[in-house]
């Protein structure tokens, strides 16, 4: 008895596994090609985030920035939630090594602010970067006593 059907199988797979082959490295090009595309958006959005940032430090170093700092609740309470990152940051820094909670560390970061008599926001700057070994952002006062980058 002769097994012809046997011999069918062995074709039948070799057309599937051609194919499964070929959707596999067209999946693999449509993978790279999104890729790229994310990697371009991506890099687009970084540099459209350093503009706006950019931007928004000019106009607060300029002398309409300024004036808008001193006159509008609303302008110092986007400028407290800009520093308010890296006060966070520092907390969280403090809370691991000194093994306290947040209200403590933020009062130990308000201490020695006052004795070193350095804002809170550029502490906490100084302290973010030398965990990070990352440069600290340079702060300038204000004629009125408000710091802007």
């Amino acid at each position: 008895m002769s097994h012809s059907g046997a011999a069918q199988p062995v074709p039948e797979l070799a057309d599937l596994l051609a194919r499964a082959r070929a959707q596999a490295a067209a999946a693999c090009a449509r993978s790279q090609e999104l890729q790229q595309w994310a990697t371009d958006v991506l890099t687009e959005v970084r540099a459209t985030q350093r503009t706006s940032t950019q931007a928004r430090h000019q106009r607060r170093a300029s002398p309409a920035g300024q004036d808008l700092m001193q006159r509008s609740e609303h302008a110092r309470l986007l400028a407290r939630l800009e520093s308010m990152p890296v006060i966070e940051q520092a907390k969280g820094i403090i809370m691991a090594q000194s093994h306290c909670g947040p209200a403590q560390a933020f009062d130990l970061l308000r201490r020695a602010s006052q004795r070193s008599n350095v804002p809170v926001r550029e502490l906490a700057a100084q302290i973010v970067a030398k965990t990070a070994r990352v440069p600290p952002k340079r702060m300038r006062q204000t004629s009125r006593g408000e710091e802007v980058a």
